[in-house]
């Protein structure tokens, strides 16, 4: 059975929540206890709430994709390739970011950082549209209050506030050489055959994106004795570390001895269409823009087009033969050969070797990874002399796969942003947005 459920209200807030849906049954959710924060168990409802909260926004985004591929619940599969569901990995990273919430509120006074009255008054307001706007059985559902709801917008409110206060220490100043930026063209040839079919390749690519997402959202074990049994069966099934090198030496030879025909056929194909428009430019016939887009033009998707921007930070990206080719070109140049790396073929050609707006880009970036190093670190420091505890078995009751989010197919753009939840049970909403100022905080609303 599928419910249909109105968006809640949309919050704009100093803090990072991303948009999500939340969904409940019938029954109230009997919530226990999870945590204790420096000896004081930490409100069990205030748990549930968020911890449905963050789940839904991954649900929503990745959920459906999972369970079409795998024909199951993204919660119950093993995301991250360590032996441990996804369930269990991302209830362990939740427990590390609501401890990150509680210290910076516990902090916020070392920092001047105070909740003002307009804000107060606009998490109130959104806080009672929240409850307004949702079906009881979903609020029920997820342990919400009007009380839990405003203090979950409090403690993000208060963090973000926090937070940038912290960041203010940071060094700004970011050299030219510092964060300097090289951009390539490229044209790139991919040895491609008949059987790779266009359904293979995209499921390939929706399952690399997805994986990518999902394995950043973070996650750790919970289930010891489910953890026990993968362990123990790794271990006696575990190749001795001094036979590795002769059985990959030996799987190699053994793959180049039986290469499929239509990949080398496919090798040489590529290669010859890469010689041939290379030549095309040398001689004057054609020029790398013309090329690339003549590339696009073809329909072949062994023959793509892009570029890439790179620093002397980035070590693996792109390819050494990439950056050896280019290396001595000036802007506009095109490498005199064509490369091979990664099991492709690339004409290259240097847009810029100095790319002053990547550049100024990348030392915006540099500032930001300062200002999370700088966080981290108080972090970190504030963690040594708290106490936090987990329950392990309270945690372990609450299921993150009972419930499946997904958006309905429709042409009309309001109705395309509601969201539907699948088998007896009814989903709510609140659109949060994060907002780099201070404590802005409104309240709004969207049309059914």
């Amino acid at each position: 059975m599928r419910k249909l459920w109105k968006k809640g209200a949309a919050l704009v807030l100093a803090a990072v929540m991303c948009a999500s849906v939340l969904g409940g049954c019938s029954k109230k959710a009997e919530a226990k206890p999870v945590y204790t924060f420096n000896g004081e168990k930490v409100d069990a409802n205030l748990t549930n709430f968020l911890l449905r909260y963050e789940q839904a926004g991954i649900d929503e985004s990745y959920g459906s994709m999972f369970s079409s591929y795998y024909g199951q619940s993204m919660w119950t599969l093993d995301l991250s390739g360590t032996g441990e569901v996804y369930e269990t990995t991302y209830k362990s990273e939740f427990g590390e970011m609501f401890e990150r919430l509680l210290l910076a509120e516990e902090h916020a006074a070392d920092y001047s950082v105070e909740i003002t009255d307009d804000e107060k008054a606009a998490i109130t307001e959104a806080a009672t549209k929240f409850m307004t706007d949702n079906d009881k059985e979903a609020l029920d559902s997820m342990n919400a209050t009007q009380e839990v709801v405003e203090r979950v917008l409090t403690l993000f409110t208060v963090q973000a506030k926090v937070e940038k206060e912290i960041a203010k220490d940071v060094d700004t100043n970011v050299s030219d050489e510092e964060a300097a930026q090289t951009t390539v063209s490229y044209i790139e040839y991919t040895p491609t055959t008949e059987a790779e079919t266009e359904a293979d390749t995209e499921a390939e690519t929706v399952m690399t994106e997805a994986e990518t997402a999902v394995q950043t959202e973070a996650e750790t074990a919970l289930v010891e004795t489910e953890e026990a049994d993968k362990t123990t069966s790794a271990d006696e099934t575990e190749t001795p570390a001094e036979t590795e090198p002769a059985a990959a030496a030996a799987e190699t030879e053994a793959e180049s001895e039986t290469e499929d025909p239509a990949l080398t056929a496919a090798k040489e194909k590529y290669r010859a269409m890469a010689e041939e428009t290379l030549a095309q430019i040398q001689s004057g016939d054609t020029d790398f823009e013309t090329a690339s887009a003549d590339a696009d033009a073809l329909g072949d998707e062994g023959v793509q087009t892009g570029s890439f921007t790179y620093g002397s930070e980035d070590t693996t990206y792109p390819a050494e033969e990439i950056k050896a080719a280019v290396s001595e070109l000036k802007d506009g140049e095109v490498a005199a050969q064509v490369v091979e790396a990664t099991d492709k073929y690339y004409i290259l050609n240097m847009d810029a070797v100095f790319d002053k707006d990547a550049t100024e880009s990348r030392k915006e970036e540099i500032v930001d990874e300062r200002k999370h190093e700088l966080i981290d670190s108080v972090y970190d420091g504030w963690i040594e002399k708290e106490t936090w505890e987990v329950d392990a078995e309270a945690l372990a009751l609450i299921s993150l796969a009972d419930r499946t989010y997904v958006a309905p197919e429709s042409t009309d753009t309001e109705a395309a942003e509601e969201l539907t939840v699948e088998t007896e049970e009814v989903s709510t909403e609140a659109d949060v947005t994060a907002a780099e100022t201070e404590a802005d905080i409104t309240a709004g609303t969207e049309a059914e």
